[in-house]
């Protein structure tokens, strides 16, 4: 029983000793605010990292060459990179000064003074044209998490005073005091080449700010409601492509039965002469046809509204599908697609469809005005058959200018057929050019949302892979200033004893105490 107690005891023992060690060597929860000071050019000079957790017992790791507390006066301990202080602080704020100098992202920044490049400590107080060339491109030596993720927003200050006739692209411009303010957004995942120009005189520039956060995007796209509408067009075009078919089948009908009716119209004008003798029964079928022809062109209105509707519902439902994408297109007309189109890329067969409506509406058009002249070629045809029963001398002209008559109708249903079939070919290729667009949008929005807002991998230490419980991390960037004049320093003061606050302002320059 002794020995088995024992045996028991010391297990015991030893479990509660690993369970120790592990749980001392677990890191806790914080974040991370990156603090680099830079050079003119880009260099970092130093990265100062103020680590921010809970109170209690702190266990974190880093590379430092110091560390200092910023919030009381408890002891930090520090060993072999592991960082431990054991603080009844609710908030609590460590500085460490890292050991290595790398940022996720490469900047070079450099000056030309009248066309010469100049280095930017010789630049203060000169004159002259200034351009200033700043690149960001990704450092391959530190984790790709950070520039897969995060975005950049890059800031300068020139002063109105010092500075004019300013010349930069894709900048927020804004007036703050005498100083105008130029502020870049770099997207995670992407670098930048930024140029600067500017008429300068006694040079004298504030240090240019860089923010780096892991960029968040509240963006909630409903997919299935989108590509539900794309279906719907997509459906809409199928059916508008049979009609199409259907409707050229039966003008192509219409377009065989007129060329026999020219035809015989030409027998008609040739063989006049022995009609004389039937002239009566002319006349009806004259009076029948004009009546036909009559109730043919009533229609004129109705098919013309028709093919109105159609193009109206065609540009509607184009806009539609644009707005749904959430590209920035006016609204479409016949009268201003053919101008907005072509500058947007992919859009093409978005124009083509849109061309393919505008025909069909010209070719209808020029159908019903072949009616309308067709039926008053029956109107001279019948007057032409009257006057034959009275005078047999005037009916060669006659039946001579219905045979024209019916050419031009004939000529008319031509050109229609020939619109129609373009039409037709049309929703053919926006049939064929729509299928499968649902899952090209779904591609391409999440494309989109990727290229904003990054890969959405999970955070991570920039200090330590072996911290990792970290909520967030941020990079606060700035470089040095560019002084017209470098006064002599006098002799430092003693330092004052500073509070929490005053210290995090010195670490980054913002203190002047």
């Amino acid at each position: 029983m002794k020995k088995l107690l024992s045996f028991h005891l010391i297990f015991a023992l030893l479990f509660s000793s690993i369970i120790f060690a592990s749980a001392a060597d677990t890191p806790s929860p914080k974040e991370e605010v990156i603090y680099g000071i830079l050079d003119l050019d880009g260099n970092v000079n130093s990265l100062h990292v103020v680590n921010i957790f809970n109170g209690g017992s702190i266990i974190d790791y880093g590379d430092y060459s110091q560390i200092r507390n910023m919030s009381t006066s408890e002891a930090l301990t520090y060993e072999e990179n592991r960082i431990y202080v054991d603080t009844t602080a609710e908030k609590f704020y460590y500085q460490g000064t890292l050991t290595k100098k790398e940022l996720p992202w490469n900047i070079d920044i450099k000056y030309f003074l009248d066309d010469k490049q100049i280095t930017g400590n010789e630049l203060g107080g000169k004159s002259g044209k200034l351009k200033i060339s700043l690149s960001v491109i990704q450092n391959n030596k530190i984790d790709s998490t950070f520039f897969d993720n995060y975005a950049l927003q890059i800031a300068l200050s020139l002063d109105n005073k010092l500075c004019s006739n300013i010349v930069t692209e894709n900048a927020t411009l804004a007036e703050a005091g005498s100083k105008k303010q130029l502020s870049y957004t770099i997207l995670p995942g992407n670098g930048a080449d930024i140029n600067i120009e500017a008429d300068v005189h006694d040079f004298e520039m504030d240090p240019i700010t860089i923010n780096g956060i892991r960029l968040t995007l509240g963006i909630d796209l409903d997919n299935e409601e989108i590509t539900g509408q794309i279906m719907e067009l997509i459906n809409a075009i199928k059916e508008i492509d049979d009609g199409a078919s259907e409707l050229l089948e039966g003008l192509s009908q219409l377009s065989d039965g007129m060329q026999e009716y020219t035809n015989g119209m030409r027998a008609f004008s040739l063989g006049i002469g022995e009609l004389s003798k039937g002239a009566d029964k002319l006349n009806l079928g004259a009076g029948e046809l004009k009546n036909g022809l009559s109730q043919l062109a009533s229609q004129n209105d109705s098919l013309v509204q028709g093919a109105l509707e159609i193009q109206k519902a065609t540009f509607d439902s184009v806009n539609a599908q644009l707005g749904a994408t959430g590209l920035n297109v006016p609204d479409l007309t016949p009268e201003n697609y053919a101008s907005i189109l072509p500058s947007i890329p992919g859009l093409s067969k978005v124009k083509n469809q849109l061309d393919g409506v505008i025909q069909f509406t010209q070719g209808i058009s020029a159908y019903t005005n072949g009616v309308t002249q067709l039926s008053g070629g029956a109107s001279d045809l019948e007057k032409g058959t009257a006057e034959f029963k009275s005078s047999t001398s005037q009916i060669a002209s006659s039946a001579n200018q219905l045979y024209k008559s019916g050419a031009q109708l004939n000529e008319a249903v031509k050109k229609l057929h020939e619109g129609l079939s373009a039409y037709n070919e049309g929703t053919k290729k926006l049939r064929a050019g729509t299928s499968g667009i649902d899952l090209q949008i779904n591609d391409k929005i999440d494309e989109i949302l990727e290229n904003i807002s990054g890969t959405g991998d999970k955070i991570v230490s920039f200090v330590s892979d072996k911290n990792t419980n970290i909520s967030a991390v941020q990079f606060v960037l700035k470089t040095e200033p560019i002084d017209a004049s470098k006064p002599e320093q006098a002799p430092a003061p003693e330092p004052a004893k500073l509070n929490f606050w005053q210290k995090l302002l010195k670490l980054f320059g913002l203190y002047k105490g």
